[in-house]
């Protein structure tokens, strides 16, 4: 049972960190400053091409 509960942790806590990292935007339009969790080639706010990833 000990292997069960350690893979069981493990599975939890990398769930848990991707949830995490999905609720933050990973795009910005650099001219009106709207966040994306997409890569836009074009800001579908202001219509910019100057998205880029938030780092």
């Amino acid at each position: 049972m000990g292997l069960f509960e350690n893979l069981g942790r493990k599975v939890e806590s990398f769930k848990q960190g991707a949830s995490d990292n999905a609720s933050e935007p990973t795009h910005r339009c650099g001219d009106c400053e709207s966040e994306f969790f997409t890569d836009y080639e074009t800001c579908p706010d202001c219509g910019s091409d100057a998205v880029y990833p938030i780092e």
